[in-house]
């Protein structure tokens, strides 16, 4: 093998290794679990607004050993002083060591009670609040993830309070 050769042999095989690096870091970004959580109002709901703390998985492959986590403290200060203890326990379960979830399949959700809003003095938050919450989970080879999701605790049927109601009456 002449120099000439392997000075154009050597450029070609570095850019065919970065090339191969980045394609592969490519697909293990775009094949991978994406966990996120956001409050939903639940239908039904007398004197006030149901809601539900939903758990999803919008990636493209599942999740393992989910993990939702607050500052206690500060999910303590958001709740309204009046709740009851069998709600706050509901509510502050969710992002307990017993709530893991151990695996949501890609495309699949699942959800929890979260209190209810009121504009009476029976809800269980003071308000329409906003928390920060981190979610930790895995794949199913092993890594890991962590990030934090903003968390709105509102009715989300229309995302400045606002909506048309799409049932007609007869």
């Amino acid at each position: 093998m002449d120099i000439g050769s392997l000075l154009f042999s050597l450029p070609a095989l570095i850019v065919s290794v970065i090339s191969f690096y980045f394609s592969v870091k490519s697909w293990r970004e775009s094949n991978r679990p994406i966990v996120t959580v956001r409050v939903t109002a639940a239908n039904g709901g007398e004197e006030g607004t149901p809601l539900n703390l939903v758990v999803e998985n919008t990636g493209s492959r599942p999740a393992k050993n989910i993990r939702l986590t607050v500052d206690n403290e500060e999910l303590e200060e958001l709740l309204a002083e009046q709740v009851d203890e069998i709600w706050r326990k509901h509510i502050t379960r969710c992002f307990s060591e017993r709530a893991i979830i151990p695996i949501l399949g890609n495309g699949k959700s699942v959800s929890n009670t979260f209190g209810w809003l009121s504009g009476n003095s029976k809800s269980a938050w003071r308000g329409e609040v906003r928390f920060n919450v981190q979610i930790s989970y895995k794949d199913l080879d092993g890594r890991k993830y962590e990030h934090t999701n903003p968390l709105l605790v509102a009715d989300d049927t229309g995302f400045a309070g606002g909506f048309w109601d799409s049932k007609k009456k007869a």
